[in-house]
């Protein structure tokens, strides 16, 4: 069985409830949500990664082990580990979440752009089977990337990291290295006004990949194959308490069928593969956090999420659901 291997720093979310209160807290970040769920799908998964040697780097680690992930991750005691923190919110009767970069008391943040991962120690334990998952293109990724010919998927939510490159930089990055690229309507617009196409057709044409998909969120789906695009809405939303999870549910269930069908993808597929996400969507939408159909979050101690808080805190009810 092909093994899928996700790489990158690791991500701790903590969440909060509209009082700053404590809630729970989970590992994050898109690229290993995704070997979480794919775990889950009773594929073999495997974490190439970096944190830092504190509560949250040792919270993360755990939340791989407890999904099943099995691991290799460098503690660096030289950096502390990324978290977003998460306040929930009711904005017209509905969940709201706002998610910032460093503590909501204190103001001090454990971020920090680029990576820290070792990656030429990576490259060397790479099989030649494995299946590779990115969720961005930092020089360190681009590294493993440009030096394996491994099957490779990217799910891209975010763009900053090509603003300051030039057009041909960016398809260099691009074209042709990954099999499936996922990508949400920020990042497909800045694409398109970046490389100056007019259409999902021709960015699909300029990346090369095997399958261009855009998320709309509420709005469903476009999957761009052998140059014709294919839109499937969603005919029914449900009133979400976090949506997220939603893309990575939505991601690895493509993967899932993708990788059940031999890699081989057919415009026949599509539309069955797109209704085969919506059951796991609508699930992970009605729970708080990433994980918790899986597993439930942590229940923490303020003063492990940021120095500043050294009151023996109250912990709070976790794995919320609707």
């Amino acid at each position: 069985m092909n093994r899928f291997v996700g790489i990158g720093d690791l991500v701790a979310d903590v969440y909060y409830d509209k009082s700053l209160r404590l809630i729970g807290a989970d590992g994050g970040v898109t690229v290993f949500n995704l070997l979480c769920n794919l775990q889950s799908m009773g594929f073999n998964t495997f974490a190439f990664g970096v944190c830092g040697d504190d509560f949250l780097g040792k919270l993360s680690i755990k939340s791989l082990d407890d999904c099943g992930v099995k691991n290799d991750i460098y503690i660096d005691k030289n950096i502390k580990t990324k978290a977003y923190q998460i306040r929930r919110r009711i904005v017209d009767d509905r969940y709201a979440y706002k998610s910032i970069k460093y503590c909501p008391y204190c103001k001090e943040s454990c971020w920090y752009e680029g990576s820290y991962i070792k990656e030429k120690d990576i490259l060397a334990k790479i099989k030649k089977d494995d299946i590779l998952i990115f969720d961005n293109l930092n020089e360190k990724n681009q590294y493993i990337i440009d030096n394996t010919t491994n099957k490779k998927l990217l799910d891209l939510g975010l763009f900053d990291e090509f603003e300051g490159l030039n057009k041909n930089d960016i398809i260099k990055k691009l074209q042709g290295n990954f099999e499936i690229i996922n990508l949400n309507e920020r990042v497909e617009k800045f694409f398109l006004a970046k490389l100056n196409l007019k259409d999902d057709i021709e960015l699909f044409k300029t990346i090369k990949a095997q399958l261009i998909i855009i998320t709309r969120g509420k709005r469903g789906n476009d999957f761009i194959l052998d140059g014709k695009k294919y839109s499937f809405p969603i005919k029914q939303v449900v009133n979400e308490v976090d949506d997220s999870g939603a893309g990575d549910a939505f991601f690895s269930t493509i993967i899932k069928n993708w990788t059940n069908n031999s890699f081989i993808i057919t415009e026949d597929n599509l539309e069955p593969w797109f209704n085969d996400t919506l059951p796991f969507v609508r699930k992970v939408l009605r729970r708080v956090g990433s994980r918790t159909l899986i597993k439930k979050m942590y229940k923490v101690k303020k003063k492990d999420i940021c120095p500043c808080w050294q009151a023996k805190s109250l912990v709070i009810l976790c794995n919320l659901q609707v």
